[in-house]
């Protein structure tokens, strides 16, 4: 593609060269010129640096992507009931004996800030999900708290590929 538009550029620019008196080159075209090739070193030094992260962020594919989810899923746990004032050191204290603990998140409602009764919990390692799912009905400001495998979401399109949206039934 580059090699291409440089061919390209050059019989125009040779094109036009002809043309002016005096055979002087037009000063707009050396201008468009210097910035392509402004244009072509930047894009270098990006592939240079996508090379360079292995293309992490720009390169995962949705496979992978969802392995990765996978992965943290059967790291992590669902712990149900959780009191809706209860914080994070509450329920880092409760489950800090299963293992080390990657991230407590306690989803809150985005309009009123108070906390949904649940949480989630991830650990660094898939033994420790075994410790911590023995620790269901434990108590957490009074309350049992219910404590599952978190479950990896899967949207409902993608479960039924085949089944389409609308009437769409026959027409007689």
């Amino acid at each position: 593609g580059e090699e291409e538009l440089a061919a390209t550029e050059e019989v125009e620019g040779g094109e036009e060269g002809e043309e002016g008196a005096d055979g002087e080159e037009d000063p707009e075209l050396a201008a468009m010129q210097k910035e392509l090739e402004k244009a072509e070193q930047q894009k270098a030094e990006l592939d240079k640096l996508n090379k360079m992260q292995g293309g992490a962020a720009a390169g995962k594919d949705a496979g992978a992507a969802a392995a990765e989810s996978a992965e943290r899923d059967s790291k992590s746990i669902f712990i149900g009931n959780v009191d809706f004032a209860a914080s994070v050191e509450e329920v880092q204290e409760i489950f800090a004996d299963c293992g080390e603990i990657n991230a407590i998140t306690i989803p809150v409602d985005k309009f009123t800030g108070q906390a949904k009764g649940f949480a989630y919990l991830e650990f660094a390692d898939k033994s420790s999900v075994l410790a911590a799912l023995e620790k269901n009905n434990v108590l957490l400001r009074d309350r049992p708290i219910k404590v599952i495998n978190k479950r990896t979401n899967v949207p409902s399109w993608q479960l039924h590929p085949s089944r389409g949206r609308g009437r769409g039934g026959p027409r007689g």
